[in-house]
């Protein structure tokens, strides 16, 4: 993983690579569960769902919720119910990078498509963040992407 260039620095950090792997759960978890099940909810059905991964003051990495809003680089913060404080990803500091999670029926060979990447390339570039982004479904579950906005790489 180390010699892919968006992801190096990140990538070499095994702290980073922790939290990456829970986020990856926690997504991972919550776009299968708005599909089907008892947790489905027809707002977040077949939206891709994402998240933030912060660094505090001490170092440690800290995730956020898990949101459908994050795709179009904002987050809501504050929300009591009814009202949600929207703060762009890109104004805030402690984010290092975001992390989507595309819906169950996308197939893996959806990945390769330039058609696909558009939506995260803009995302990294208004972000100014790396975008991990993971297939949820049984035919892309281990993958795992990374675009810098620029150029488009598989982690895995």
């Amino acid at each position: 993983m180390a010699g892919i260039e968006e992801c190096k620095a990140l990538c070499d950090d095994k702290r980073f690579m922790q939290a990456l792997d829970q986020a990856r759960g926690q997504v991972g978890s919550e776009v299968r569960s708005a599909a089907e099940g008892a947790g489905y909810d027809r707002m977040r059905v077949n939206k891709p769902l994402g998240l933030v991964i912060r660094r505090n003051e001490k170092g440690e990495y800290e995730l956020s919720r898990v949101r459908f809003n994050v795709l179009s680089g904002h987050e809501c913060n504050g929300n009591n119910g009814m009202v949600c404080n929207f703060v762009k990803i890109r104004d805030d500091n402690s984010a290092v990078a975001i992390l989507i999670g595309v819906p169950p029926k996308t197939r893996l060979e959806s990945f390769n498509s330039e058609h696909f990447w558009v939506d995260y390339k803009k995302l990294a570039r208004n972000a100014r963040r790396p975008v991990f982004f993971m297939g949820t479904g049984v035919n892309a579950i281990r993958s795992l992407h990374i675009t810098d906005g620029l150029t488009f790489s598989r982690v895995y």
